[in-house]
């Protein structure tokens, strides 16, 4: 359609769209310089307001630790430790239950409280008195004072989670109210082994009214617990978004809805508490007029520009076109396209640039049979070669390559190319119409254009040419020619494709080593039938591991394709013995070498050659050639059983115990099924149980060589956090880490 345009308008168009490209590139890049200004700006205001809602959070929770501390010297709550108080005690209990509510000092910030004794057997707390034996939730508060027993901490902050029973159950009374954030004091404060708890439980619905109170417009906030869980969120849909941010380190992302975020994160040291604050970006972008006047102002001038550089190019051209027409027979019409009216006077003087012609033309045929030109640039380089009204009605495409007499005769690239233009200059008046597109060396291989459909007559000259340059390029260089031939085309657009054909029916000719001619046959499969590379590294791959199973799920599938397109006989030798290639590479590679198989390559070839059922060539390539290949492989890795134990306690070893058994075999590049063997072999356990026995010993040296603290040891083999530990060291020894070390030093 362009082509219709007359050249000025052409012009016109091209500098138009240039300035538009210009400007555009000009408002992206500082639309974008003010989007990462503002980013960093919003960034730093982003991590400031974290901090500060971070702070407030953390002085809230300070105060009411401070608090609570505060009531050592309180002579009531001191009596309610020391005591065994019951309800005759009024007073008593009024007085030091008043004290552990808040007194209005910190109550806002106090869901419930409960003093637990057990050296009198009470609980008294907001939910009454009752006997430690009436406790529902004994066991945590028992894990609780054994953490202290296990870390010698006075007083700490921790997360529980699960929810409380039914207010109107009696379980509900009695259950010691532990569930979300708690302060738990171990009490009498001055004795050195405390027996009794104070546990504070906060009202978290305050802290996160504080919370929210404190965001600004376009933020929202999610409040996690030291072990992850959801303890508060503005907006539930960009939890997943914010939690990926906040662990992958980013300061944005893109959320859940497609909405960008930035993100800012502060952990507290108080209960392990994780606040993450993020920033809608989206919804603070505003558009500021004074720009959009700019860029007006800007495209104005541009398109000023833009008319003075058209007058600048034109006129020079039109004034050419003018005087040339003053000196031609064809004058130049009014309307008339200057530019192709020069170029047509220009074709006249087609005489003086042969040379050139010829050139161009060796480049157009080259450009089409690799397929780097449109429909529109084809047409163009026909108009300006006039060949227009030479290109044939029907056209096929031949490819013939040279070949070696013998595996032992080697040829370089610069040499091919050198005998392969000497026979192009010898048989150029062999292929007809060549001036449409003459023969060219391309892909080690010479491109041939050939005129007429394929019929008898056609044929015949044909089989001239290919006998006549098979004598040629035997007597001279002492080789032979493979010779591919396309089916029969009509568009001229369509040559790359015929290209194709005559490469394809090259490949399929025959497999010997003496001259040959192939023509493309669809109903042979050559359309269709491709080999997978990509399969091919797959089945190699799991040879070389010795995994049998993935090596039979390859083989079924190729043969599986085979069966659904139904070849015939001749187009599918030539892939299966590719095949059959690939296996015997992977032999000889491995160092099993041929003989490994249950026959000999020149057995099995015949067989493939002969085959008249794909299903039984599929069961014959699996027991003579997988089966012994696969057996080989793992009698050379069994003899290395060993050493592929010592490579895994090894890398087990480096990992400290933090490694997945898919890992393992990544790294060690063994299948995960063999590495699972090996450990049941020389271990006897699974690699779950090698991994856990690995941690606990390593546990074990810890506690008895070192003075570090269970939660110390904990970080230092990674769980979340030290009472996991001690639930698992109490799952594999029996008894729970501090024990443990206390009776090594009892036998000591």
């Amino acid at each position: 359609m362009l082509k219709n345009i007359g050249y000025k308008y052409r012009v016109l168009i091209a500098i138009t769209l240039l300035m538009i490209v210009v400007v555009l590139s000009f408002g992206i890049v500082f639309f974008k310089g003010q989007l990462d200004r503002n980013s960093q700006l919003k960034s730093s205001e982003l991590a400031k307001d974290t901090e500060n809602i971070m702070a407030s959070i953390e002085n809230s929770l300070m105060t009411v630790h401070k608090y609570y501390l505060s009531t050592e010297s309180n002579d009531e709550v001191r009596f309610l430790v020391e005591n065994d108080v019951d309800y005759s005690q009024v007073s008593a209990i009024t007085k030091g239950t008043e004290t552990l509510a808040g007194k209005n000092i910190v109550s806002d910030y106090v869901s419930a409280y409960t003093l637990v004794n057990f050296k009198t057997g009470t609980v008294l707390g907001s939910r009454g008195r009752y006997s430690t034996t009436e406790v529902v939730n004994l066991d945590v508060l028992t894990q609780l004072y054994d953490t202290y027993r296990e870390t010698y901490t006075k007083n700490l902050w921790v997360y529980v989670g699960g929810e409380a029973p039914d207010k109107n159950s009696r379980q509900y009374r009695m259950t010691v109210p532990v569930s979300g954030l708690d302060l738990v004091l171990f009490a009498p404060f001055s004795e050195v082994i405390p027996y009794s708890l104070i546990i504070v439980n906060i009202n978290l619905n305050q802290i996160t009214n504080d919370l929210n109170n404190q965001l600004h417009e376009n933020e929202d906030a999610l409040l996690l617990s030291s072990d992850g869980e959801i303890i508060f969120s503005t907006d539930s849909s960009i939890n997943d978004a914010l939690l990926f941010a906040e662990q992958g380190g980013y300061d944005h992302v893109k959320s859940l809805d497609g909405r960008k975020l930035y993100v800012s994160s502060r952990k507290s040291d108080i209960g392990g508490l994780r606040l993450i604050v993020s920033y809608d970006a989206d919804a603070s972008i505003a558009f500021e007029w004074t720009y959009l006047m700019m860029f007006v102002v800007i495209i104005l001038l541009l398109l000023l520009v833009a008319a003075f550089v058209f007058r600048s190019i034109y006129k020079p051209i039109k004034t050419a076109a003018l005087e040339v027409s003053r000196n031609n027979d064809q004058n130049l019409k009014p309307g008339e396209d200057e530019l192709k009216y020069l170029t047509n006077s220009i074709k006249k003087l087609d005489s003086k640039n042969t040379e050139l012609i010829n050139q161009t033309s060796v480049l157009f045929a080259t450009r089409l049979y690799r397929d780097e030109l449109t429909e529109k640039e084809i047409d163009q380089y026909l108009y300006r070669l006039s060949l227009m009204d030479k290109v044939p009605a029907k056209f096929r495409v031949l490819t013939y390559v040279l070949k070696s007499l013998g595996e032992e005769t080697t040829i370089s690239s610069e040499e091919d190319k050198r005998i392969c233009n000497e026979i192009i200059d010898e048989f150029r008046g062999l292929f007809v119409n060549e001036e449409v597109l003459p023969p060219v060396y391309y892909a080690k291989g010479v491109v041939a254009f050939l005129p007429g459909e394929d019929n008898e007559t056609e044929r015949e000259k044909v089989y001239r040419i290919y006998n006549t340059m098979t004598q040629f390029v035997y007597e001279k260089y002492h080789m032979n020619i493979g010779v591919g031939i396309s089916s029969t085309y009509e568009d001229i657009h369509l040559v790359n494709k015929a290209y194709m054909e005559s490469v394809q029916a090259l490949h399929f000719g025959k497999i010997d080593n003496g001259s040959y001619l192939s023509h493309y046959r669809q109903d042979a499969g050559m359309g269709e039938l491709k080999y997978d590379e990509e399969s091919a590294k797959v089945l190699q791959k799991s040879l070389r591991k010795g995994d049998k199973e993935k090596a039979y799920e390859i083989i079924d599938e190729f043969f599986k394709s085979l069966i659904e397109k139904d070849l015939k006989r001749e187009s599918a030798i030539p892939v299966l013995m590719q095949l059959v290639n690939d296996i015997i590479f992977e032999a000889q590679g491995s160092g099993a070498g041929t003989g490994v198989f249950r026959e000999t390559p020149g057995q099995i070839y015949s067989a493939i050659i002969d085959y008249r059922d794909l299903n039984r060539v599929r069961k014959y390539i699996k027991f003579n050639m997988i089966d012994p290949l696969i057996h080989y492989q793992n009698e050379v890795i069994d003899s290395q059983s060993g050493n592929i134990m010592m490579a895994i306690e090894q890398l087990v070893e480096e990992k400290e115990g933090n490694i997945t058994l898919n890992e393992c075999s990544e790294i060690l590049s063994y299948h995960t099924s063999y590495i699972w063997r090996i450990l049941k072999e020389e271990k006897g356990m699974t690699f779950t149980e090698y991994i856990e026995q690995y941690k606990l010993d390593m546990a074990k040296k810890l506690l008895k060589d070192t003075d570090m603290t269970v939660g110390a040891i904990a970080e230092r083999l990674n769980y979340t956090n030290a009472q996991n530990f001690i639930r698992f060291f109490n799952k594999m020894e029996g008894t729970t880490p501090g024990k443990y070390r206390q009776a090594i030093k009892n036998d000591q």
